[in-house]
Parts: structure tokens; C-alpha cells; sequence
């Protein structure tokens, strides 16, 4: 059975092509989603299954609970140049920092690669 990571990133690459990803990974308590870690890569296809994901996001050494990727395209479409993805990263960590609901501008997904959502709560 297909994740839902694995569902979007089939219809992202059939729509767009090769992309930038950026990447962070979160930690979630009752009150807050806070990114821990973050990269980016250039996506060139959509063979990637959620367990391959997962092995790589394992990697960064970092405790997490969910990953939100957001996609980025160059003028032309495709990747975007490395100077210029960097710099968007810092743009993304930034955005999710201030306010955490910006996580629902990308896709956002659990440990298992099924879909997540943020929302507002009162305190």
C-alpha cells in the first residue's frame, strides 16, 4: 500500500518535473511544532518510496516526529540553482519559526509518511 507521501510526490513530479525539496524535520509536542533540522535536495524522479525517505531523514542524527517538505522551482521551471535553494532554506526555517502554521503551506507527514495538518489552538 502506497503512503501518502509516496501518492504526492508521484502527482508533484507528473506536475512539475524535477524539483527542489526542502526539507525540515519537526518536533511535535501538545503546544507547538518546532523545525529541528533542515536541508534541501533537487528531486529528479518520483521512485522514491517513504521507506527510502525515512532511511534518509534517520540520518540527520535529530529526535523527530513529523517532516514538512515545500517545493521550489526554478524561472524556468526544474531545480533551482544551490546558492539560491540555500537561500530559500533559511527563508522556510524563518517562516516556520515565526509561526508554525506555515507547516499546512507545504506537505507536512508523520513518521509513517501519512498526511499531517497544523492547527491553531486556544490556550
Amino acid at each position: 500500500m502506497r503512503t501518502d507521501f509516496e501518492h504526492w510526490l508521484t502527482a508533484q513530479f507528473a506536475d512539475t518535473g524535477p524539483f527542489t525539496i526542502f526539507i525540515l524535520l519537526v518536533r511535535i509536542t501538545s503546544s507547538s511544532a518546532m523545525p529541528v533540522r533542515s536541508s534541501y535536495a533537487h528531486l529528479i524522479g518520483a521512485e522514491m518510496t517513504w521507506p527510502e525517505m525515512r532511511a534518509l531523514l534517520e540520518g540527520a542524527g535529530a529526535p523527530w516526529d513529523g517532516v514538512a517538505f515545500f517545493v521550489g522551482l526554478g524561472h524556468e521551471g526544474g531545480p533551482l540553482p544551490d546558492p539560491v535553494a540555500a537561500r530559500k532554506l533559511k527563508e522556510v526555517e524563518a517562516d516556520v519559526k515565526a509561526d508554525p502554521l506555515v507547516l499546512n503551506r507545504g506537505l507536512f507527514f508523520d513518521r509513517e509518511g501519512r498526511h499531517l495538518r497544523i492547527d491553531e489552538t486556544t490556550a
